[in-house]
């Protein structure tokens, strides 16, 4: 593989073909692992450099290379990740130490646990947990070791589906179903597909959501709050049911200490922000096991209201912009999703 300065001549030659402006870009670091190359930067601006307008030049350099991949991260990105990370393993093992986990799902959280402290090793590495999927997908579950994922079809609480079933936990997927104007066709065809790709059991459970939708549509509301709030509830009263003791989400951006709570004696995970996982990697992650991008930003009842009433874009705007400074969205990736607001 080539060093630094051969890659940052490489990096130029290509600007200057393209028509882009001729600056010497800056390489902390080389990573080179199964095909992939990881390139560092010192900060974003370098980063956006090596990346190019549109992505041209990081695009054309990996056709020169001929590698799979290629991932431009700065080094200031890095060290935030590697900061919650180890804020991450220190709240798992304060919880193993102190007995928080119920001992018939230790084996799945000490697999969890070793996993967490080989990403915080290596947080540049976006492959680690798409390589311990694959190896670990097929793995027999600990049977008593029951957790509940809620599943929504999109491609968080997805991940969080495939990542529980490869640490070893007997998942079952819940979906609440408040109707198509909330749960449309093309999320239900995910949760078809990823239940079936991996097999593990499904179950949807009915719920009246007329009031939240009334008064989203009469622009009483914006109706994300409530209908989560609702949502929650729904799975805890399921989960209960079940007398399962813990149950995860696809929330990424409580990480640290708020990325595993305990609630009246159950426990959630909120799997992506545990890992500190990005969009693109989970991306790369799920759509292995049959799960489809879907386009564009919420619901049908959320497109609505966006049409309807104007005043409350902003509110999803701001959500997009809270992954986006947390480094769970890439810039580029942000304003395509604000674009369809």
């Amino acid at each position: 593989m080539y060093n630094k300065e051969e890659i940052i001549k490489k990096i130029m030659r290509i600007r200057k073909e393209i028509g882009h402006d001729q600056v010497e870009p800056e390489i902390k670091e080389l990573h080179y692992h199964n095909d992939e190359l990881t390139i560092i930067t010192p900060d974003r601006p370098e980063k956006s450099i090596i990346i190019g307008k549109g992505g041209w030049v990081v695009g054309k350099l990996r056709e020169e290379l001929k590698v799979k991949s290629i991932h431009v991260i700065s080094y200031t990105d890095i060290i935030l990740k590697e900061y919650q990370l180890g804020l991450s393993v220190k709240h798992v093992k304060k919880l193993l130490d102190n007995n928080i986990i119920p001992e018939e799902c230790l084996e799945p959280f000490d697999n969890l646990y070793d996993l967490l402290k080989l990403r915080e090793k290596t947080p540049y590495n976006n492959t680690t947990i798409k390589e311990y999927i694959e190896e670990n997908i097929n793995r027999k579950p600990v049977q008593d070791a029951k957790i509940a994922v809620a599943l929504s079809g999109g491609v968080d609480s997805s991940f969080s589906t495939i990542l529980s079933k490869a640490l070893g936990f007997n998942v079952l997927t819940v979906t609440v179903d408040p109707g198509t104007i909330i749960l449309p066709n093309q999320f239900r065809r995910n949760i078809n597909n990823l239940t079936t790709t991996i097999n593990v059991p499904h179950e949807y459970v009915k719920t009246d959501m007329t009031p939240i939708i009334q008064d989203a549509l009469s622009g009483k509301i914006h109706p994300c709050g409530r209908c989560s709030s609702h949502i929650e509830e729904v799975v805890l009263n399921k989960v209960k049911q079940e007398e399962i003791s813990i149950m995860t989400y696809g929330d990424l951006l409580s990480t640290g200490s708020q990325s595993i709570t305990k609630k009246e004696d159950i426990i959630r995970i909120n799997l992506p922000a545990l890992f500190r996982m990005e969009k693109t990697e989970i991306k790369d992650i799920v759509t292995k096991y049959s799960v489809n991008k879907i386009k564009g930003y919420g619901c049908p009842l959320v497109v609505q209201v966006h049409k309807k009433y104007p005043q409350y874009r902003p509110f999803s705007i701001q959500r997009v912009l809270r992954e986006t400074r947390a480094g769970i969205l890439e810039p580029g990736e942000a304003l395509d999703l604000i674009n369809t607001i």
